[in-house]
């Protein structure tokens, strides 16, 4: 026993340091979840048109300042003067006596023509805009909302419906709907994976080893955020730790897997299990530092982002990948050489090697296949990938967050009445604030009203009330609604027009020195569409470029980090194409959100060098005493076991986000299941293979090969 312990005490001192860490962590930092913030200023610069625009309404107009709930009150049968003022004066009470400082829209004492836009034509709905404060963390949020819809159901009229939504309403929902999901993510992430593992090499050992080392660096990593967020080095999202925490099980399985097989090799041969353990990190420190650093600077260009909703993934995933790193270099090695033999059991590495001298498996008579027919093997797969990739040009896209979420969800539900009773333009109008140099006269902004009114994409143009801002006779606001859906890339496109016409408006209203602006969810998304499109071409050719530099490292050439590049783009694309023709073309959704094209080109790009990068490291080591070809092959026969259960185990995982109630991340989940297989079953054992025997000498040039 003291012998056995000495021979593991490097393997047990860095397990006991990794528990360490954990547990400090876990006593003084709080979880990720509850460091989570909504982002600031909708997550675009200081300098974006809209953002400029609610400065200065807050500025000129502070009664507009804060984060909007609409309690919405239905009856099928139409509402009566007494079950319309019981319900205003029940949900106004209610909003004033709250702890909270929260500011309703006073209903109850406005005159009636005043409060008539409050209420649908068919006098079936009205709502009560109520503000809540700004900088509200979510969990907050929630839980207000819990109270004020138990206080008002108290005494509301029985034959009437109750709603709350608007962005108070639908960040409370989303709150619960993730704390809710995060769970079963867990638990089917971790199910999953055990059930893949034993199924396919039927070791139980095996199947708790890597979800061991994944639970203990996920805990690290999971305080670790929390610290940060508790300090504000960061904005922290729910939908950025959920894909964080599938990213974190897959990644860390997968280089168990490699090392596992690589173990495995090495104790077949007769070497004891901790000079076994030694070769095998030794063997796959490369690649595991090559693949997890590109999928680490894949994440590390978000930072270039302009748009905070990509940026604010950047620190979450670098410090998650940081630590899968450090997982899969010391962590992993430790769990394997502590648990020794046992880690096969019921199998025998040494038995396995005698039962198998001689037999040539699956993969050796692929590799060999490809190797020997480069030509035939690589031009189907180029005209499937392609073909599915040319398939991106039909993509619709959808600015609306409410397109993600559930029907059911009581704040979807409730903007659902909204939408139904008025028009989602009424629902989300724009406010047009004029800011002159000089005072403005009533007429003139009469005049410019009109002149908006007159323009083909515009359904209303009003003053409502007082048009001034208060001792800012200069100010004034007048509010827009548009015929097109406020969400829709027509609305953006007719907000675009408008900011360009801005000059003529002003010159045709008589006004001088002066500027428009545009604040409301329409300017919000315009600006979004395009902070979004200019982040995608920025970040795909960093990726592209870093990648690039990171193969030519690890490959020691020129021309492989090409080849490996442009497959991976293809798989990219043909995953990216397949899924637009599925959800849009099969399912008939109305387009995807903008979002994903981006999310899935640093996700697939990253994970999907990965296995190209331990093919092509195994073909390196392998051609030091073979001919190219014949590396080649042994190569594809090595590796292809361990590479295609480890893909097939993170396109399982991914897809795991299917199940999620969101729509975006089923969409991305299904997305990133799709090219990971398509890059673990075609481009990694059939078109890399062809393209080195193809290209044979100079495929791994400027170095010669035989």
């Amino acid at each position: 026993m003291m012998k056995i312990l000495r021979e593991k005490k490097r393997w047990i001192i860095i397990l006991f340091y990794w528990l360490l860490a954990a547990g400090v962590l876990s006593s003084i930092a709080p979880g990720a979840k509850e460091q989570t913030s909504p982002e600031k200023n909708f997550g675009l610069p200081e300098t974006a048109e809209s953002i400029k625009a609610e400065k200065t309404l807050k500025e000129y107009f502070p009664s507009s300042e804060g984060v909007p709930l609409f309690v919405v009150i239905h009856g099928k049968d139409g509402l009566n003067d007494e079950d319309v003022e019981k319900a205003i004066s029940n949900v106004e009470k209610v909003m004033n006596e709250t702890e909270e400082d929260l500011s309703v829209v006073p209903l109850s004492m406005m005159p009636k023509p005043a409060r008539a836009s409050f209420f649908s034509e068919d006098n079936t709905t009205f709502f009560i805009p109520v503000l809540f404060p700004v900088g509200m963390e979510n969990k907050a949020v929630k839980l207000q909302m819990d109270e004020l819809k138990k206080e008002v159901a108290k005494d509301m009229p029985s034959n009437l419906e109750t709603y709350f939504t608007g962005p108070a309403g639908i960040m409370a929902d989303t709150y619960e709907m993730f704390s809710k999901a995060d769970v079963v993510l867990i638990l089917a992430t971790v199910g999953l994976i055990f059930v893949v593992l034993i199924l396919i090499y039927r070791s139980p050992l095996l199947a708790f080893i890597p979800l061991i080392g994944a639970g203990i660096s996920y805990s690290v990593v999971d305080r670790l955020l929390g610290l940060m967020g508790k300090y504000d080095w960061f904005r922290i999202e729910s939908q950025s730790l959920s894909i964080m925490m599938i990213l974190l099980f897959a990644v860390i399985t997968d280089y168990s897997l490699l090392l596992f097989a690589r173990f495995r090799e090495e104790l077949e041969k007769g070497l004891p299990v901790n000079d076994a353990m030694k070769n095998a990190a030794k063997f796959v420190t490369e690649p595991i530092i090559f693949s997890g650093g590109t999928v680490l600077m894949g994440m590390l260009t978000l930072f270039f982002a302009v748009y905070e909703a990509y940026r604010n993934f950047a620190p979450v995933f670098a410090v998650a990948v940081a630590v899968m790193l450090l997982t899969g270099l010391t962590l992993m090695p430790a769990l394997f050489a502590i648990a020794g033999e046992k880690s096969f059991w019921p199998s025998n590495p040494r038995k396995r090697a005698v039962k198998r001298a001689g037999k040539e498996g699956f993969w050796h008579k692929l590799g060999r296949f490809v190797t020997e027919k480069p030509w035939i093997s690589l031009i189907p797969v180029l005209v499937i990938l392609v073909f599915f990739t040319s398939m991106v040009r039909q993509t619709h896209y959808t600015f609306n967050l409410l397109d993600s979420f559930p029907k059911e969800m009581s704040s979807i539900q409730g903007y659902n009445k909204l939408n139904d009773a008025f028009s989602a333009g009424e629902i989300a109008p724009t406010t047009v604030i004029v800011k002159a140099k000089n005072d403005l006269a009533p007429e003139q902004v009469e005049a410019l009203a009109k002149e908006l009114y007159s323009l083909d994409g515009i359904s209303k143009a009003e003053i409502q009330g007082h048009p001034f801002a208060e001792n800012h006779q200069n100010v004034a606001k007048i509010n827009l609604v548009f015929k097109s859906n406020p969400y829709t890339e027509k609305a953006f496109d007719e907000l675009e027009k408008l900011r360009t016409q801005s000059p003529e408006l002003l010159k045709a209203s008589k006004i001088a020195d002066a500027k428009l602006l545009f604040a409301g969810e329409t300017s919000q998304k315009t600006d979004i569409r395009n902070a979004s499109h200019d982040d995608e071409i920025r970040i795909i050719a960093i990726v592209t470029v870093l990648i690039l530099i990171m193969l030519a490292i690890q490959t020691r050439s020129l021309v492989a980090p090409l080849y490996m590049m442009g497959t991976i783009l293809l798989s990219y694309g043909a995953a990216l194409g397949f899924s637009i023709f599925f959800f849009q073309d099969l399912l008939g959704y109305q387009g995807i959100s903008y979002r994903i094209p981006l999310y899935t080109f640093v996700f697939l790009v990253a994970l999907g060098v990965d296995y190209s990068i331990m093919l092509i490291s195994r073909i390196r080591e392998e051609k030091k005493h073979l001919p190219i070809k014949d590396a080649v092959r042994e190569g594809v026969g090595k590796t292809g076991g361990v590479i295609s259960s480890a893909g097939l185990i993170l396109a399982a995982t991914f897809a795991v986000l299917i199940t999620q109630p969101v729509v975006e991340l089923r969409i991305f989940g299904f997305t990133v299941a799709i090219g990971v297989l398509v890059d673990t079953f075609i481009v990694r054992p059939i078109a890399i293979p062809a393209l080195i025997s193809i290209l044979g000498k100079y495929s791994f040039w400027p170095k010669k090969v035989n």
